[in-house]
């Protein structure tokens, strides 16, 4: 087997899948993976576990958390790019490689860790890190520059968000370097972001938790801005971290306060290539789309999505889960896939499902206030059900004024001024040109609202 197998496992591990949309995240042919699967079957058959099945369009394998565990102990092959973080993280953790020795570890061959170590040695070179041969011993890491820093920062964060699924080689290496129990680190981090009011995913706790190992082997980063001393917010997330993380070291605690602090602010924490990109791709959005995104809290939103987004794909950071796009996603996911392709970027899908959904939240924010007069058609209506129902709506929607009908009066045109209104939601599909709800209620009422938003909004691609 190989990094096919090793990535489908990866994949199928955390979500079913389609062929097709395993062939986007592998980047392989369609025969390969069923073979690999195939492949795959036998070992798992081999060792007593379940074999990835298929339903309908899609193959799933459902394990659990001990079945995760033992399968994960014994499958032992590690993709090319696992082989590269490896030596690059168990290089800098320890200061020396003796590649005679690696090899035997990751059971390959001489040609294939000298292959892998020299993409190690590249970017060393390019970075400026610098290393020596010890004659009968192996490798000396002299001076880590500040961008290999950051590249061992990052390529730790996968280990974290993986540790569930490691295999034997990169579970050991992790265990070495870190002097803290995870799940402990992750009981302890969550308070502590809760009660600061930060937005906590597993992104974030794996970024925390490679910033402690990192401080243990280099001193960590420079995130000490001394204008938050004075903040409020500084000693509030202080505070916290002093009674959630008591047996945190004191420089860890010291730098995670001031970092948590410009996270808050969102200030100093973003690297510039990758905002410059999210800021390029928002600005191709808003001319696409013909929108000027005037609520500042969802294109602060956009902007987030699209920095993590870009964040996972650079460091080939596969988190997934199953998506589904329905019409009006596939169209916005069209004019995404023309923006990044102009500008030579791409996404993982999962993630690119994510900023559709954000657009279409945009889009529907752009457009509903052009919504002013609505009218509700009844097959029945009394005066108490009108002018409760009319209250209801007026609370979720003061700007809009809604009418409420009996039907029969639209279907002999005694509506005069039915030609007024944005919109004519009826209870009954018997009328021509008028939006159908099964039954009526604030929330129907408001899907159908939301639903004409967006298609206005859609409209607009076709005049771009």
């Amino acid at each position: 087997m190989n990094t096919t197998a090793a990535n489908i496992l990866k994949v199928l591990s955390q979500t079913e899948m389609s062929i097709e949309d395993m062939q986007l995240y592998l980047n392989v042919e369609k025969s390969s993976i069923v073979k690999t699967i195939s492949q795959l079957n036998d070992f798992l058959s081999s060792i007593n576990l379940p074999i990835i099945s298929k339903d309908e369009n899609f193959y799933f394998f459902k394990l659990n958390q001990q079945e995760l565990k033992f399968l994960f102990e014994n499958f032992t092959i590690l993709t090319t790019d696992e082989k590269v973080d490896y030596l690059f993280i168990k290089f800098i953790s320890t200061g020396f490689l003796n590649l005679e020795k690696e090899k035997e570890i990751l059971e390959i061959s001489r040609s294939t860790i000298l292959r892998i170590f020299q993409v190690v040695k590249d970017e060393f070179l390019k970075n400026g890190t610098t290393y020596e041969y010890c004659h009968g011993k192996g490798l000396v890491l002299k001076t880590l520059s500040q961008k290999d820093k950051e590249l061992f920062y990052k390529k730790l964060i996968k280990f974290f968000i993986e540790e569930d699924i490691l295999v034997p080689v990169r579970r050991d290496l992790l265990h070495s370097i870190k002097n803290f129990d995870t799940k402990q680190r992750l009981i302890q981090l969550y308070p502590i972001l809760r009660n600061s009011g930060i937005s906590i995913n597993y992104y974030l706790l794996s970024f925390i938790c490679s910033l402690e190992v990192c401080m243990n082997i280099f001193g960590g980063f420079n995130f000490i801005d001394e204008s938050n001393l004075t903040l409020d917010k500084f000693k509030d997330i202080e505070k916290n971290i002093n009674l959630f993380g008591n047996d945190f070291g004191s420089e860890f605690k010291n730098q995670l306060a001031h970092f948590l602090t410009s996270l808050y602010y969102e200030e100093n924490i973003f690297e510039d290539e990758v905002k410059n990109k999210c800021l390029n791709i928002i600005d191709s959005i808003k001319k696409k789309f013909q929108i000027k995104i005037s609520n500042e809290d969802l294109e602060r939103m956009l902007f987030n999505k699209l920095y993590l987004s870009f964040f996972k794909y650079d460091n080939k950071i596969v988190k997934l889960i199953n998506v589904f796009f329905n019409k009006p996603h596939k169209i916005i996911l069209d004019s995404l896939n023309e923006i990044l392709k102009r500008f030579s970027y791409d996404l993982y899908l999962v993630d690119k499902f994510m900023i559709v959904d954000v657009i279409r939240r945009i889009l529907i924010d752009e457009n509903f206030f052009n919504i002013k007069n609505v009218l509700l058609l009844f097959n029945e209506v009394g005066s108490a059900d009108q002018i409760i129902f009319k209250k209801s709506l007026k609370k979720f929607h003061p700007n809009i004024d809604f009418d409420i009908e009996a039907t029969f009066l639209h279907k002999k045109n005694i509506i005069y001024k039915h030609k007024d209104y944005d919109i004519i939601i009826s209870d009954s599909n018997t009328i021509p040109n008028v939006e159908v709800v099964e039954y009526y209620n604030t929330i129907n009422v408001h899907n159908i609202l939301e639903n004409h938003a967006l298609l206005n909004g859609l409209n607009r691609l076709g005049n771009s």
